[in-house]
C-alpha cells in the first residue's frame, strides 16, 4: 500500500526537525529512492555508550585541568556541573547516565540538592589564615616569631616551587601572595623531605662545602618553621581553624643547625685595618668584634647601657629590645681604646639615644628583620674586601670574638662573653682554635729536669 502525499510530507517534516535523525537506519527520504550511504545509529540517552563522549575534564579558573571527569547538564536556562569522581570514562559514563535519568524524574534542583549536600567537609586553612592565628598565641619574642614566619614561607615556597621574579617590592608581594594561598594540606612531610633531598643533591654538585652550608641553612629553616607547630600553638589554633590530619613537619627530625666556624682572617689584622673606617661604622665593628654582640644587640644599644667610667656595655631589656635568652642578659668589658672612641662619640652627640646612628626604631611587633643603624649598609662589603667571605660576615665578627676569648680565657669565658644558654652551642659552632702541642720536655716552675 502506497502512502499518500500528506503522510510523506509529515515524514519529511519530522526528519528536518531532527526527530528521526540518527534513530532509523536505511530509511530513505522518499519512498522508492535508495540512499547511497546509510545513516549512523545514535545510541539512546538511556545507554551508557551515549554518555562516553559527553563526559570530560573541567578547566578551572586558574587554568588547571581536573584529573577526574565531569558531566554538564542544562535545564531551563540553568547550567550545572557534576563531578563524576573518576578518570575512567566507562565508569564516568555510567554515573552520567544515572544522573541524567534522575534529573528526568526528579528535576535538576532535587538532584543538585541530593548530590551537593549543604554540609561539606571543612576546608583546611591556608598559610595566610594559619600565620596570624599561630602568632597570636606564640610566646616567643616578636623577633623570633618573625624568623619563624619567614622560615615557614621559605619552606612553602621551596616545596611548591614558588619563586620571586626579582627583589622588587611588587614581585616580593606577588611571591608572598602565592605562598599565602597554599593550604597546609598541600605541604606534607613527604613533600618537605623530597624538597630537602633535592636541595642537598643540587648543592652537592657545587662541592661538599657548599652542600654542608646548604644543609645547615635548611636545618635552620625547618627548626624555625616547626616552632609555629608546637603542641601549645596547634592546640589553640585548632579551636578556630581546620588543620590537616598530618602536619607539615610531622616526623621530620630536628637536624643539627650548628656549623663549625672556619676563617682564615686574623682578627688582629682585621682590627688594625678597621682604622680606615668612619667612626660610626667602626663603632659597629668594635661592638661586634670586641664586645661579641649580636647585630640586633648592637643595633638597639642605648647610651644608657654604656658605662664609660667602668668600660663596659650592658645587654638588657629596653622599650625596643628584649635579649634572646636569660643568658643573653650580660655585661661585657671593652678595650680601653674602644672606650676612648666611645667617649669621643658621646661628647660629639650628647643627646643621642642610641650608640649607632640610624633611623627611629619600630616597635618589636612591627620590626621583623629590619635594622635601624646606617653602619650595616657599609660594614659587610668592607669585611668581604678584607677577606672575610663568610655567608654572614657580621655574625662572623661575633664568632671571631668568641674564638679569641676561648683561646685566651677558655670555653666558659667564651660562653659568657657571647651570652649562650648552652655551652655546647659555643663549643660546636662558634669556636676556632689551633690544637695544642703536647711537649713532655716542659717542666713546672721549680721542678727538676
Amino acid at each position: 500500500m502506497t502512502k499518500n502525499t500528506s503522510e510523506v510530507e509529515k515524514s519529511v517534516e519530522k526528519e528536518i526537525k531532527g526527530t528521526l535523525r540518527g534513530h532509523q537506519a536505511n530509511v530513505t527520504s522518499f519512498p522508492g529512492v535508495p540512499e547511497t550511504e546509510p545513516k549512523a545509529i545514535r545510541a539512546a540517552k538511556s545507554s551508557v555508550d551515549y554518555w562516553k563522549d559527553r563526559v570530560r575534564p573541567r578547566t578551572l579558573k586558574n587554568g588547571a585541568i581536573t584529573p577526574e571527569l565531569y558531566l554538564r547538564l542544562k535545564e531551563g536556562g540553568r547550567d550545572a556541573w557534576f563531578s563524576l569522581a573518576t578518570a575512567n570514562r566507562a565508569d564516568a559514563a555510567r554515573k552520567a547516565r544515572d544522573i541524567w535519568q534522575s534529573v528526568q524524574v526528579k528535576g535538576l534542583d532535587v538532584v543538585l540538592a541530593e548530590l551537593r549536600p549543604t554540609t561539606r567537609a571543612a576546608r583546611v586553612c591556608s598559610v595566610a589564615e594559619f600565620l596570624p592565628a599561630a602568632k597570636a598565641v606564640a610566646t616567643a619574642r616578636p623577633r623570633s616569631v618573625a624568623e619563624y614566619e619567614a622560615s615557614l614561607r621559605r619552606v612553602v615556597a621551596g616545596v611548591r616551587g614558588i619563586k620571586a621574579k626579582s627583589d622588587k617590592h611588587t614581585d616580593r608581594a606577588d611571591w608572598h601572595a602565592k605562598i599565602d594561598a597554599v593550604r597546609l594540606d598541600q605541604i606534607t612531610p613527604a613533600d618537605v623531605r623530597a624538597w630537602i633531598k633535592g636541595e642537598l643533591a643540587h648543592a652537592a654538585k657545587k662541592g661538599e662545602d657548599n652542600k654542608e652550608r646548604r644543609e645547615h641553612t635548611l636545618a635552620s629553616h625547618i627548626r624555625d618553621a616547626r616552632a609555629l607547630f608546637s603542641e601549645e600553638i596547634v592546640a589553640e589554633v585548632k579551636k578556630k581553624l581546620v588543620l590537616p590530619p598530618e602536619l607539615p613537619f610531622a616526623g621530620i627530625p630536628a637536624a643539627a643547625t650548628t656549623r663549625r666556624f672556619r676563617s682564615k682572617v686574623d682578627p688582629r689584622k682585621l682590627y688594625a685595618a678597621s682604622a680606615a673606617l668612619d667612626l660610626d661604622t667602626r663603632t659597629a665593628f668594635d661592638l661586634l668584634l670586641c664586645g661579641g654582640l649580636r647585630r640586633g644587640e648592637a643595633d638597639l644599644l642605648p647610651w644608657d647601657h654604656v658605662d664609660l667610667a667602668a668600660g663596659t656595655v650592658r645587654v638588657d631589656v629596653t622599650e625596643f629590645f628584649t635579649p634572646k635568652s636569660k643568658e643573653s642578659y650580660r655585661t661585657v668589658p671593652l678595650p680601653r681604646d674602644v672606650i676612648a672612641r666611645l667617649k669621643a662619640r658621646r661628647r660629639a652627640a650628647p643627646t643621642d639615644v642610641f650608640v649607632l646612628i640610624g633611623s627611629k626604631p619600630k616597635p618589636p611587633a612591627e620590626r621583623g628583620y629590619e635594622y635601624r643603624a646606617n653602619a650595616w649598609d657599609k660594614l659587610p662589603a668592607w669585611l668581604r674586601r678584607q677577606g672575610l667571605v663568610d655567608h654572614t660576615p657580621l655574625h662572623a665578627l661575633r664568632k671571631l670574638s668568641g674564638s679569641f676569648i676561648y683561646a685566651t680565657a677558655g670555653l666558659e669565658a667564651a660562653r659568657q662573653h657571647l651570652g649562650h644558654r648552652d655551652i655546647t652551642t659555643t663549643a660546636r659552632s662558634y669556636l676556632q682554635s689551633n690544637t695544642a702541642t703536647v711537649d713532655f720536655r716542659a717542666r713546672r716552675k721549680g721542678g727538676t729536669k
